[in-house]
């Protein structure tokens, strides 16, 4: 039973994640990414957090407790915490692996259609805000995965609200598997619904980002 309940909810995450970051490439894409500028926001992200997780797994594993989500601590005025989560994981090393590559492939795909300011308002917007929800739905955690989800919403609102066909359905898959996941008590879909909001504020207004976003055109005709 455990093991089904496990697939269960990987399912779902693999939803939100690969249908978030296949609307940004799929037919119909309103702003498809292409051979940019390197992505050094996701690179820097990748650094700042794989550091941390690595240290954690190896040789000083206290940096779990020592920086995780915990509601007492945060009670105490800890309120850092709400940060240093993201740099720590608490789902050992699968756990780590997951939410790096994750981060790797998604982040990268976020950045070419957002360029580096508008991604690190969202992976960080997403990424602390949903400790807040995390204190209601799993009070002790830790992990970046947050962060990531909440880019792939931000790409799925892109998608659904100017992309057409196969990338608008990809969205949409994206933000359904999301909304579950909220229904559902979990953590991450805290994470999609603030990454929604987000990509709701960033699509109010065409723009082109000079540090290296793609045109995001204001209307789904538009090339």
């Amino acid at each position: 039973m455990a093991a089904v309940s496990a697939l269960f909810w990987a399912a779902l995450y693999a939803v939100v994640l690969w249908t978030g970051w296949a609307a940004a490439w799929a037919p119909g894409a309103p702003a498809r990414p292409g051979a940019g500028r390197p992505p050094w926001a996701t690179l820097a992200a990748l650094l700042v957090v794989g550091v941390p997780s690595l240290l954690q797994l190896t040789v000083a594993p206290g940096l779990l407790g020592a920086l995780q989500r915990t509601p007492t601590e945060l009670a105490d005025g800890q309120l850092w915490r709400l940060v240093t989560s993201l740099v720590v994981q608490d789902g050992g090393w699968p756990g780590a692996v997951f939410n790096l590559a994750a981060l790797a492939v998604v982040g990268a795909t976020a950045e070419q259609v957002w360029g580096p300011r508008r991604w690190l308002v969202v992976w960080a917007g997403a990424g602390v805000g949903a400790q807040l929800w995390g204190l209601l739905v799993q009070p002790t955690g830790a992990g970046n995965s947050v962060a990531t989800f909440g880019l792939a919403a931000s790409v799925s609102v892109l998608a659904l609200r100017r992309g057409r066909g196969v990338s608008r359905l990809c969205g949409s898959a994206s933000l359904l598997a999301g909304l579950a996941l909220l229904v559902m008590g979990d953590v991450h879909g805290g994470a999609v619904v603030l990454g929604a909001l987000a990509g709701l504020l960033l699509t109010r207004v065409p723009a082109s980002d000079p540090a290296g976003g793609r045109s995001v055109p204001s209307d789904p005709t538009t090339p």
